[in-house]
């Protein structure tokens, strides 16, 4: 049995089957989410993941990598999180809220 923050970690691939996440991968996800197709630094990611840590910058990088095997349907090759050179991540899809706030979806395959 699972707790509830563990289901809002939640994704489900186009397979239906759940795809789990992570507190920080969540965390990334989110920022992501809050922020379609607009370029987020390194720095800007690091504070929403973990914003009471002092860790080092690139790290960021592991943790933009577990999230795109997760994501993506070719990680080397990724669509949905795409790094901005010199600058960070994107997240390169549109982002649909529900009129209650919420996400109404997250693709895991892009066209």
């Amino acid at each position: 049995m699972s707790s509830c923050g563990e289901d809002r970690r939640r994704l489900i691939d186009p397979q239906k089957r759940p795809v789990t996440l992570s507190k920080s991968e969540y965390a990334l996800l989110l920022a992501f989410l809050d922020a379609p197709e607009r370029p987020l630094s390194r720095e800007y990611l690091l504070q929403a993941t973990r914003p009471h840590e002092d860790i080092f910058d690139r790290s960021i990088d592991v943790q933009v990598l577990r999230l795109r095997r997760k994501l993506e349907t070719d990680p080397k090759a990724p669509r949905v999180i795409k790094t901005e050179r010199s600058v960070g991540y994107v997240f390169a899809i549109p982002v649909e809220q529900s009129r209650w706030g919420g996400l109404s979806s997250v693709p895991r395959n892009c066209p």
